[in-house]
């Protein structure tokens, strides 16, 4: 099973929890009941079922503790108002309040709760309801609870850290595209400021000229024409640098569109140095292979691997999605046509995802074979 599925599967584990409703359930069937009974006790479980998903499912961790204290002593009126009813089986009630009262800030807090909910199940004990035999089953119950409590606290901690590190994550995110509008800014201001007033001031001087001196309006003319090319020049070279280029900046491109995509990237070895048009079409061919995966593939995991082999490199890219035998879409085959012109070639498997097997020439035009597996 995959990360991603792993996670899913645990994000409903606590409705499994739920089951243990069956003994307020059975003892709740062992006899006829009247129809307010009915109304009851029904009523009393369907409410405790949607605070108790409230809480396990609450989007926000770090203010779940209003619903938690809620829920326990939901769960404690629940077990007193249906004892009379279910007998021993609304003890799952006080366990279920035990397992919810881990889910607010204070671990003390939690265990005395949940000690608490331990004494009120002995009150029946007290009271003559409960034989010593009775607590062959009352005692893992009891112990139960108090682990319980423990441990959904420290599910609830990890949680709580766990959101943290997600706003964090998202902070430096946002502070480092300010850094680089910021940067852009700047950047672009050093680069054009001083060239853009110089052509305003030669086109105006050139249109003073135009009809004194006709020659010199020329010169300037050519002159704003040469400054306005340098200028064009400057501007591309720094669009290509904020770009990032080459099979490593593509990588990065890769790993912020699955992760969007809810897929996990992983890199199996440093990149090496890959000769200028090997690099740019690696980098294009893996661009092609990540959009097919993330708009096709259903997948959950991809793996590069760039090797060399023989006199050139060998690139795979695994995923794990539905893969199959369709049609090339236009992409691929621009792609196909794209390392035909450098001297390699490209293959398709569908089987286990989708195998794009491509040949990329080395330095010296030498070949070497390519493996890159999308779905």
């Amino acid at each position: 099973m995959k990360a991603a599925q792993r996670r899913a599967v645990w994000a409903w584990f606590p409705l499994l929890w739920l089951v243990f409703l069956t003994y307020p359930v059975i003892g709740f069937f062992e006899h006829p009941r009247p129809a307010a009974q009915w109304a009851l006790f029904w009523g009393i479980t369907a409410g405790f079922v949607a605070l108790y998903a409230r809480v396990f499912f609450y989007r926000d961790p770090e203010h779940t503790t209003g619903w938690a204290l809620a829920g326990w002593a939901y769960a404690l009126v629940a077990y007193v108002l249906l004892w009379p009813v279910t007998g021993g089986g609304a003890t799952a009630f006080l366990i279920y309040g035990g397992s919810i009262i881990g889910y607010q800030a204070r671990v003390g807090a939690a265990l005395w709760l949940a000690v608490l909910n331990v004494a009120v199940m002995l009150v029946p004990f007290w009271g003559g309801q409960y034989t010593l035999d009775d607590l062959a089953w009352l005692a893992p119950n009891m112990v139960f609870t108090l682990v319980a409590a423990y441990a959904n606290h420290a599910s609830f901690r990890r949680n709580i850290a766990d959101a943290r590190l997600v706003q964090v994550q998202a902070e430096k995110e946002r502070l480092a595209a300010d850094a680089e509008r910021e940067r852009i800014a700047r950047d672009l201001h050093d680069l054009l400021g001083h060239t853009l007033s110089v052509i305003v001031l030669k086109s105006e001087l050139a249109g003073k000229l135009a009809e004194r001196d006709p020659a010199r309006a020329a010169a300037e003319i050519r002159e704003v024409e040469r400054i306005s090319r340098e200028a064009l020049s400057e501007v591309r070279s720094a669009v290509s640098g904020y770009r990032g280029s080459g099979l490593s900046a593509e990588l990065a491109r890769a790993k912020v569109a699955l992760d969007t995509a809810g897929v996990t990237l992983t890199v199996t070895h440093a990149l090496p140095a890959l000769p200028a048009a090997t690099e740019h079409t690696a980098a294009m061919l893996l661009r092609e292979a990540v959009t097919n995966v993330v708009r096709h593939a259903r997948a959950h995991e991809v793996t590069v691997t760039l090797t060399p082999q023989g006199r050139g490199w060998r690139l795979v890219i695994r995923d794990d999605g539905v893969g199959g035998t369709s049609p090339e879409g236009s992409g691929l085959t621009g792609m196909r046509e794209r390392l035909r012109a450098i001297g390699g070639t490209l293959e398709r498997d569908g089987t286990r995802g989708t195998t794009l097997t491509a040949t990329l020439p080395g330095e010296d035009g030498g070949v070497a074979v390519t493996g890159l597996v999308t779905a």
